[in-house]
Parts: C-alpha cells; structure tokens; sequence
C-alpha cells in the first residue's frame, strides 16, 4: 500500500469513527453498557489517527524541499543587476554549496561560492511567487526596440538612476544607438555595446517603455549632438 492509499484509509476509518461516536452520543441511553470500554478504545484510536494525519498536514504546509533539490532564490536588488542565490546539497547529504551569481547582460557570472552546514529552509505552503528564470539578455532587448523608431510613440530602454546618476535613456534611430541622460545637455552615439553592460552593471538591467513614459522626446535625440546643447 502506498503512502497516499494509506492516508485514504485512515481518513476514511476516521470519518466512521466520528460517525459512530455522533450515533452514541445521540443515542437515548442513560445507563452504561458493557459497550462503555471499547468505545473508550476506539476514541483512544481515532485521537491517535487524528495526530497522524495532523503531522502528515503539518509536514505537507512547511513546503520545504525534497531531499536532493536545489533551493534558488532572485531578485532584482535597485540600482544593481539582478542577484540569484543558489543553495544546492552536496553529495554527501551533509553540506550544502552557497554560490551567489550576479546578471551581466548575457548570462550569470559567480560572485562567490562557499560551503554551509545546518541548512534548514521554510517556504510557502502553496507557490506564491514565479519560478525564477534568467533576465532578457541586452542583445535580446536591443533587437525588440530596433526599428521602432517610426512609431508616433517608440519603445525606448531605460536605465535606473542612481545616487549619482540620473536616469539614461536608449533609442535606435535608423538602426544607430543614441543614449542620453535626462539632466544632460546632448546625446552620444553607443558605437560599442560593451558601454551598455557597463551601464546595467552601473544602473542595474534596463527596462523597455514608449519614450512617452519617460522625460525626454523625440527631438532630445534627433539634433546633431554636436548642436543641441540648448536641448
């Protein structure tokens, strides 16, 4: 017998139990009966078949892992690129591997790994959050705004600002890259994109809007950069 055709059993002895005791309470007798003793036993059982199925309830609720699984954990910390933090088990079932990775834009780079004992995990009983998956990569993202520049309202990439910088700006106008910062006076031409990593590792992973969403419009990047100061 499995273990769930064994919880199906108990729960339906159980269910007799508590329908039996309900038939006797209700019942009109008002002496005792030689029956007195093995109701007695049998509610004996029931409370000691009532614990079981609590503790097999409680052990489901906790949700922790099963034995051998991984345990990941992402978020996207502000101003900083996204952060995943993996716990994976030994083989040795007694030690478990801490390793915390750091996005770059095209894939996850190790920031440090170590071993940790003890390990004890507590997470929802029922899924509350999405299941962690890798953020669209810079190539990915550049290719979605590439040829929306003819649109009244073009997608854009936009990056956070920080304590020292302010928030950055990315359009493709005929296929060439202009990026600008909201409190600057021009654009500048990205002809290398190795500079937008640089800005992800600076300003944490961009995000697509419509320019409209952000500060600036269409005529912040069409002037030549040479003579748009007054922009």
């Amino acid at each position: 017998m499995t273990d769930t055709q064994a919880l199906a059993t108990l729960r339906d002895i159980d269910a007799r139990f508590h329908r039996l005791f309900e038939a006797v309470d209700t019942a009109d007798e008002t002496a005792a009966t030689p029956s007195a003793d093995p109701l007695a036993t049998l509610r004996r059982a029931r409370s000691q078949i009532d614990a079981a199925l609590f503790e097999h309830q409680r052990r489901t609720d906790d949700g922790t892992l099963p034995d051998g699984g991984s345990c990941i954990l992402q978020w996207d910390p502000p101003r900083t690129p996204p952060r995943r933090l993996i716990l994976d088990p030994d083989s040795d079932g007694d030690s478990w591997t801490q390793c915390e990775l750091e996005w770059t834009g095209e894939s996850w780079r190790v920031c440090g790994r170590n071993t940790v004992n003890n390990v004890a995990i507590r997470a929802p009983a029922e899924p509350r959050y999405p299941d962690p998956v890798d953020p669209p990569k810079i190539d990915t993202l550049l290719e979605l705004i590439r040829g929306s520049w003819g649109n009244p309202n073009p997608d854009v990439l936009v990056f956070g600002p920080t304590a020292s910088t302010e928030q950055g700006v990315l359009v493709a106008v005929d296929d060439e890259l202009r990026y600008r910062e909201v409190d600057s006076y021009r654009w500048y031409t990205v002809t290398d994109e190795e500079e937008l990593y640089h800005h992800l590792q600076q300003q944490g992973q961009p995000a697509i809007q419509s320019l409209s969403e952000t500060p600036l419009t269409r005529l912040h990047f069409t002037p030549s950069p040479l003579t748009n100061d007054d922009r």
